[in-house]
C-alpha cells in the first residue's frame, strides 16, 4: 500500500511540475510581442563610395601632409618617372623587335644539338628580362601614382596643386 502511495505522490509532483511549466509557458504567450525596434534609413552605397565634395571655401596652406608646393614636387617626380620608365620599356622593345627580325628565318634542331644562331640567344634572352625589368619597373611608377593620387583624395587636396 505505501508504494502505492509513493507512485502517487510522485505521479502528482509530476502533473504539479507540468502545470506549472505550461501555466508559466502560458503566461508568457498572453503577453503581447514587444514592437520591433524602427528600421533605419535606407544607405546608399554610392554615397559612401564617393568621397566628399571639395569646399567652396580656399584650401589652407596645408592639406595632410604636405604644402601646396610639395604636392606639385610630388605630383611631378612621380609622373617624370613614369615617363621614363615608360621611354625605357619602349627602347627595350625596339631593341628586342630588331634582334627577332635580324633572325629571318626559324631554326629549329633537335634537343641537345647546336644550331648557327645559337650566338644571338644570350643576347635576345638579356633583351627578354630587360623587357620584363621595364615593364616591371612601368607598373611600380603607375601603383605609385595611383597610391599619391588616392592619398591626395582623401587629404582632400584640389587639382590645382596635382598639376
Amino acid at each position: 500500500m505505501q508504494s502505492h502511495w509513493n507512485s502517487q505522490r510522485r505521479q502528482a509532483s509530476r502533473l504539479a511540475g507540468l502545470a506549472v511549466c505550461f501555466g508559466l509557458a502560458g503566461s508568457a504567450l498572453a503577453q503581447e510581442p514587444a514592437a520591433p525596434p524602427p528600421a533605419p534609413p535606407p544607405v546608399e552605397l554610392d554615397r559612401l563610395l564617393k568621397l566628399p565634395a571639395p569646399t567652396a571655401e580656399a584650401p589652407s596652406e596645408r592639406l595632410g601632409s604636405a604644402s601646396k608646393g610639395e604636392w606639385r614636387s610630388r605630383f611631378v617626380s612621380a609622373r617624370l618617372e613614369r615617363d621614363a620608365a615608360q621611354t625605357a620599356l619602349e627602347a627595350a622593345q625596339e631593341k628586342l623587335g630588331a634582334a627577332a627580325t635580324d633572325n629571318e628565318a626559324w631554326q629549329m634542331t633537335p634537343p641537345g644539338v647546336g644550331s648557327a644562331g645559337a650566338s644571338d640567344a644570350p643576347v635576345n634572352f638579356s633583351l627578354r628580362e630587360e623587357v620584363r625589368r621595364q615593364r616591371e619597373e612601368l607598373a611600380r611608377c603607375e601603383r605609385r601614382l595611383q597610391e599619391l593620387t588616392i592619398e591626395a583624395d582623401l587629404a582632400g587636396v584640389p587639382g590645382s596643386w596635382r598639376e
